[in-house]
């Protein structure tokens, strides 16, 4: 390629940051190779160019994704070497202040919207960040990188999909370093080119010498013109080969020697840049002096960050994981001659009022806008609202939560509606590895406030195992969520309300059982702080505790047993995560006597956690030993005189509840 003078002239930087990375990456290897470092730092040696080269074509204020090989990313963004290895020592100083790591590094000042260890992930992320930009009207473009292996995950082809039908400012960047893991990828693909499946999403396809930093400043340039300008994403293929193993320890001994060789003889990206200098009239002895100057800072970031102060022994839980926030004011009982709404209603009421208020609100999901969702909770909201902030999606549930991901760490508040909550297992890593951890892997830097909104629980209408679940154990195991299950269409409205407005993901799910039940719903604004329970029923001889449908339930047994003289308080928890221990705790040592009632099945189930709560907390206050009324551990099935048989109902609620009171 022929070297104009501007090119010269940036060519020379390119050649530092090129220079940079190569003696960051051998700094580390050799570290690992000590022992001074973990085996899962993994490292870009050879592909240099690529981070160089991507990053001279953006503006500052461009933002990228990166990946578990992701040092050079950074280095070519701006980040701090210090810092960086600071953060690669879980030092108290390191960008993630030690809570990330090699895999995780982020420095959002910078742009730099997180490193990723799950394959993949970051490009539903890189979409909602792309979405944010475009509704903001900023003008920025996101860099997504990946690897070569990631291309085979669900992800990316969820993620092009979205990516081309909204149009968004996103170019995908695959670093094609010949082998993922261990597998080469013609092993892996049935096609010669990453880029060749570009063409199944509509977006151009680019492959690039990922070698020649100027051939691929140029092709990156080219996409990224093309996505500010409103054309769409762009899948650029740039061929190279890592000279390291997978990580740092890798013993590498898939790759043919002869192979390794030739790339690091013929195609070092260090010595390729370099002899494009040389060729304009830079010494040999230039080049050297260079390479021995950044190798000396290198050292230094690496000297300076082993002696920095390590981590505070406190993991800072609560601070680190959740957002420091005021709660939502308590809006109090319903008022008096409030209109009769049903839940659904309640939802589509606090959603539309929320968007109303706050521009930043937008909702996301499956037929959501046109049809107004499948349960008719968003019906009129496109119309009022308009296509950019009610957008309908694929079917793509992991497409739908990492957009929702990206565009809340970019400051908007997206409700990401899932049909059916079964229908989470697919988005499960966006969820759990992404949404969940983010603010507590890079060390408080960011939030995510989003809500994915989801039908739960068996409405008694034969729907099967896959319709049909209470999966809300899994997320209150999930350290980073709150987990909302109101009962009645006034909760629903004040608590959807608090969780859109909450700094923190928020999984809030709806009983499909509840959806027609009507009740009163105040008007304008009104919410319910997140982690206050309420008192359905007063009482002295036990404590019924649950939340969700099962409310209901257990009001009716509570009727039941005091015709047999049994005065039965009845808690709803409304919120899972955070827990109301205090109104818990009150409840129980009042009563004596606790009976937990879920439509969870049992092992391991949410009733578990809560018994434990108790029995940590007010032991003393017992005057026998809790019990826990679930759901069999059973798929449910579909047959309805068999699902009914899998669920707790008001007789054996009653029967339970005699049995705890009597002996």
């Amino acid at each position: 390629m022929a070297v104009t003078e501007l090119d010269f002239e940036l060519l020379g930087e390119l050649h530092r940051q090129i220079v940079t990375i190569r003696e960051f990456e051998t700094e580390l290897l050799h570290a690992s190779r000590r022992g001074d470092l973990a085996d899962a730092t993994h490292l870009c040696l050879g592909q240099e160019a690529i981070a160089a080269g991507t990053m001279a074509a953006l503006r500052p204020d461009d933002l990228i994704t990166s990946t578990h090989r992701g040092h050079g990313h950074c280095i070519a963004k701006g980040a701090d070497i210090r810092r960086m290895m600071a953060e690669l020592y879980g030092k108290a100083s390191g960008y993630c202040r030690g809570r990330g790591g090699s895999m995780h590094i982020a420095d959002f000042s910078l742009g730099i919207c997180g490193a990723n260890g799950i394959v993949g992930a970051g490009m539903p992320i890189a979409n909602g960040i792309a979405l944010a930009a475009r509704l903001k009207g900023t003008g920025q473009v996101c860099l997504c990188f990946f690897g070569d292996g990631a291309s085979n995950q669900g992800a990316f082809h969820e993620a092009l999909n979205l990516a081309s039908i909204w149009k968004l400012p996103v170019v995908f960047v695959c670093e094609n370093n010949q082998y993922a893991v261990s597998m080469a990828a013609n092993e892996s693909m049935a096609i010669e080119n990453v880029a060749d499946r570009a063409a199944g999403y509509g977006m151009p396809g680019v492959i690039v010498d990922g070698n020649d930093v100027l051939a691929v400043r140029e092709a990156t340039a080219q996409a990224v013109e093309r996505a500010r300008a409103g054309g769409g994403p762009t899948l650029l293929e740039c061929k190279t080969y890592r000279i390291s193993g997978h990580y740092a320890m890798d013993p590498d001994r898939y790759r043919p020697r002869e192979e390794k060789q030739w790339w690091e003889k013929n195609n070092d990206p260090v010595e390729r840049s370099g002899q494009l200098l040389v060729e304009r009239g830079t010494t040999d002895e230039e080049l050297k002096a260079l390479r021995k100057q950044v190798r000396g800072e290198v050292r230094e970031a690496h000297r300076l960050a082993k002696d920095d102060e390590p981590c505070p022994e406190t993991v800072e839980t609560c601070v680190d994981i959740y957002t420091p926030q005021e709660p939502a004011p308590d809006s109090g009982p319903v008022p008096e001659g409030s209109p009769e709404k049903t839940f659904v209603e309640a939802l589509g009421q606090a959603i539309a009022e929320e968007m109303e208020r706050d521009s930043r609100v937008v909702l996301i999901g499956e037929d959501v806008g046109k049809r107004g969702g499948a349960f008719q909770v968003s019906a009129g909201l496109m119309e009022r609202f308009g296509p950019e902030r009610v957008r309908d999606t694929p079917i793509s549930e992991a497409a739908i939560v990492g957009c929702g991901v990206g565009a809340a760490m970019q400051g908007l508040r997206p409700v990401c509606e899932i049909m059916f909550s079964d229908f989470v297992t697919v988005a499960m890593d966006q969820i759990a590895n992404q949404a969940a951890k983010m603010r507590y892997m890079f060390g408080g830097q960011v939030s995510v406030p989003m809500v994915i909104r989801a039908t739960s629980g068996c409405a008694g209408r034969a729907r099967g195992a896959q319709h049909s679940q209470s999966l809300e154990a899994w997320f209150m195991h999930t350290p980073g969520l709150k987990v909302v299950y109101p009962s009645t269409p006034a909760e629903a409205k004040g608590l959807l309300t608090a969780a859109i407005r909450d700094a923190d993901p928020v999984i809030f799910l709806e009983h499909k059982g509840l959806l027609q039940d009507l009740g009163p719903v105040p008007e304008g604004e009104y919410t319910i702080p997140l982690g206050k329970a309420a008192v359905k029923r007063e009482g002295t001889d036990l404590t019924i505790v649950t939340y969700a449908r099962a409310v209901h339930i257990a009001l009716h047994a509570a009727k039941r047993l005091e015709r047999d003289g049994i005065d039965a308080e009845v808690i709803d928890l409304r919120t899972l995560v955070p827990l109301d221990t205090d109104a818990l705790l009150a409840s129980v040592r009042k009563t004596g006597r606790v009976l937990v009632l879920t439509e969870d099945c049992q092992t391991a189930g949410a009733a578990a956690e809560i018994i434990a709560t108790i029995t940590d907390s007010a032991f003393e206050a017992l005057k026998a030993a809790p019990l826990r009324l679930t759901a069999q551990d059973v798929p449910l099935p579909y047959s309805q005189p068999l699902e009914s048989c899998a669920l707790p109902n008001s007789s054996s609620v009653a029967t339970a509840a005699k049995r705890l009171v009597r002996g």
